[in-house]
């Protein structure tokens, strides 16, 4: 609890800052427990917005109650997330190359995103893709569910690899293929998936490339297909999102779920080593934007 004046100091700290109110009580929440050295890995909260932020908190008292939960804590889905975890730790994934925008998500967020899956039925006798994986979802969903068919197509030979050791571990059939997604999709891979699971480049044109290719790899035939995709972004830069729901429209896509900061990464200080986490549908008007190749720059180092 706390008292009014409080209260409209954390207002004006939010309209000044553009921090919601409530991810600042988180912020005051993490330092009241201590750990004021994790605030951006728990908060996803970039290091140029906690500068603003910190210094204007100093001499504002709040109590928590004992059943306060984190904005964080709201994604805590359903699911043997230690089970996943455990199973991952052993293999040693290639290091980041930043010529692919690679970030690695940490094992928590991997087993995150599958018992989210899981928890909506999309693994189960389903057939999967990952557009790109060096986070291993390949694996983790194996750990978890029944999928019919689960295919890898990555531009990291490095990735393959590890995503093939994976498999002989697992002794099942995990399909893992070299593809650069600026070609156009092989016809093999077309109208074959009913999921696609991918985490692009963070450019607008990276967005609209890796979205065109799930579509093109999405089963018309199934009304219920879907893509869950990851972009971040700075708290300070907020107008970026918006030629990714732009994206999203114009494919004619229809937008399930927005998790906001949902995956955590080893470095990407620059967006708070956090991204949002998009589930998308299917309908009627669906299409790729992007047909055939391309040559347009869609990695943040160009």
């Amino acid at each position: 609890m706390m008292n009014n004046l409080n209260y409209r100091k954390l207002l004006d700290i939010s309209q000044n800052t553009g921090l919601p109110v409530k991810k600042i009580l988180d912020l005051l929440f993490i330092i009241k427990q201590g750990k004021k050295d994790a605030l951006e890995e728990k908060t996803g909260i970039s290091k140029n917005v906690l500068s603003l932020v910190l210094p204007r908190l100093a001499n504002i008292q709040v109590e928590f109650d004992a059943n306060y939960k984190t904005e964080e804590e709201l994604f805590c889905v359903p699911g043997d997330v230690v089970k996943i975890t455990s199973a991952l730790q052993k293999y040693n994934r290639p290091e980041p190359k930043r010529e692919y925008d690679q970030f690695m998500a940490t094992l928590e967020t991997t087993a995150k995103r599958v018992a989210l899956m899981n928890f909506f039925e999309d693994i189960r006798d389903k057939r999967l893709l990952f557009l790109g994986d060096d986070d291993l979802m390949l694996a983790a969903v194996n750990v978890v569910g029944e999928p019919i068919l689960v295919q890898a197509l990555d531009i990291d030979k490095r990735q393959l690899e590890t995503i093939k050791a994976v498999g002989k571990d697992f002794g099942k059939t995990i399909f893992a293929d070299l593809y650069d997604a600026r070609n156009d999709l092989p016809a093999r891979y077309k109208g074959r998936f009913d999921v696609v699971f991918t985490d692009p480049p963070y450019t607008t044109e990276g967005v609209r490339l890796f979205l065109s290719r799930a579509i093109d790899a999405l089963d018309k035939q199934n009304e219920a297909a879907r893509i869950y995709f990851c972009f971040g972004n700075s708290d300070r830069a907020k107008e970026r999102f918006l030629p990714i729901y732009q994206a999203i429209v114009d494919s004619g896509l229809m937008l399930r779920w927005v998790f906001d900061k949902f995956n955590r990464y080893e470095g990407a200080e620059s967006i708070g080593s956090t991204s949002t986490l998009f589930v998308c549908d299917i309908t009627p008007k669906t299409k790729p934007l992007v047909k055939g190749g391309t040559r347009d720059d869609i990695y943040t180092n160009n």
